[in-house]
């Protein structure tokens, strides 16, 4: 008989917020005190990079919890640097400090893994070359590693052709530095991270609507604050979809932040009828955290996935490919052609391991179709392509289905999630 999932568990700190948290940080002068912050080796890349700029980040660890002090003078105390700026994995560092550096006096040169070298740079790139920052691919067009000579910065409009909160961000790290007004204008509502921290540490912004948001020059001076990181919903998401699927499972997530751009996992579940609870709704540096409860009820049914909510939870569609695998109904997903473009290609690879597992799952060219079985066989090869998320659905599959599955790697979730099997596990009873 499978294990059933009880408990409570906090996971670690939303990488999204802790990216910023660190970049932002750099924006104020004085000191800064961060807690809760995320542990994945991403975050551990953004930390590199900025002290690779002058930046003073010192960064600890007690009960689980990673602590960061970072002492900055503002902008004008970032520095530049002869050193290859590494980004490892991660693209929000290597695109966030595109915008932080595009303004800066000096050349900036960008690396990062194999993975990262093959994910599109020009939707960053091009438009802070449209500001006047000066970029030169080393290798090849549009791809690191490449180098920004950073140059007094004009304001420009910008309409994005995808709702990218990470290119989205750069351009207005960028637009702080730049003469003029800089407008970003996103075709559909995403995280809104970057407002909420720009309005906890008083940096000066204009939102026009739920789409636009527009940045001037930054002349004044930004005293630093301290900063408490909620738990990740994406890291939290593997748990939920876990406990929805396991007979007799009952999981409590602590403190998780439920930034209603980020809620597409908590949407979904109850649209699917997942007994699922969302109470001790508080704040931490302005964005909305509570515990998040569900309980096995064996109700899952058809559910439908859009193009225009997507960018609310991309990161969560491998595992809710799973949940719909265990449905009563048809689990349909479209417009998420971004998929293809991450650490690998999550639709082809999350249709193909699923299958492979037992599952009733057709690829579309933009997303994919799963019917609900009564079971998963398993006992397959489950193929990650060195992704940390598909690597983490293989864990939960694993979980549930008849016969094992054999992971083609589970060293990848030390990108976002480094405790993930030893967690799952202490729920597993």
């Amino acid at each position: 008989m499978k294990k059933a999932l009880q408990g409570k568990i906090v996971v670690p700190g939303d990488k999204s917020i802790t990216h910023r948290a660190l970049i932002f940080a750099c924006l104020t002068e004085g000191v800064s005190k961060i807690e809760g912050l995320s542990p994945a080796h991403d975050c551990v890349s953004t930390a590199n990079c900025l002290r690779a700029l002058g930046v003073d980040i010192e960064m600890s660890q007690e009960a689980g919890q990673v602590k960061a002090i970072v002492k900055s003078s503002g902008l004008s105390g970032l520095k530049s640097t002869d050193k290859m700026l590494d980004a490892g994995n991660s693209g929000t560092t290597i695109r966030l400090m595109s915008g932080l550096v595009a303004g800066r006096l000096g050349k900036f040169s960008f690396d990062g893994d194999a993975s990262l070298r093959k994910r599109p740079m020009k939707r960053v790139l091009t438009p802070l070359s449209e500001m006047g920052a000066k970029i030169t691919y080393l290798t090849s067009p549009g791809l690191a590693p490449f180098s920004i000579e950073g140059k007094q910065l004009e304001a420009k409009n910008f309409d994005l052709g995808v709702a990218s909160a990470q290119v989205e961000t750069a351009i207005l790290l960028a637009g702080l530095q730049a003469d003029g007004k800089t407008t970003v204008t996103l075709p559909f509502p995403a995280r809104d991270h970057t407002r909420r921290m720009f309005k906890y540490l008083g940096i000066p912004f204009e939102a026009e609507n739920a789409l636009s948001t527009s940045v001037q020059k930054l002349d004044l001076s930004i005293q630093s604050k301290n900063i408490v990181v909620p738990a990740d919903i994406s890291s939290a998401a593997f748990f939920l979809v876990a406990a929805a699927i396991i007979p007799g499972s009952d999981v409590t997530l602590k403190n998780v932040g439920i930034n209603p751009g980020r809620t597409l996992i908590l949407d979904v579940l109850a649209r699917m009828g997942a007994d699922i609870k969302v109470v001790d709704v508080d704040a931490f540096a302005g964005e909305p955290v509570a515990d998040i409860r569900v309980k096995y009820n064996g109700a899952l049914s058809s559910a439908t996935i859009s193009g225009e909510e997507i960018a609310r939870g991309i990161d969560e569609i491998p595992i809710l490919a799973l949940a719909g695998a265990f449905s009563k109904g048809e689990l349909i997903v479209t417009g998420a052609e971004e998929l293809r473009h991450k650490e690998s290609d999550r639709l082809d690879l999350i249709v193909t391991n699923l299958k492979n597992a037992g599952a009733d799952i057709d690829l579309l060219p933009d997303g994919f179709s799963v019917r609900g079985c009564k079971k998963l066989k398993g006992g397959r090869s489950w193929l990650t392509g060195d992704d940390h998320r598909l690597s983490m659905v293989g864990m939960v599959a694993n979980a549930v289905c008849e016969s094992e599955l054999q992971l083609e790697e589970t060293e990848s979730p030390k990108i976002s999630y480094p405790t993930f099997a030893a967690d799952l596990e202490k729920l597993l009873v």
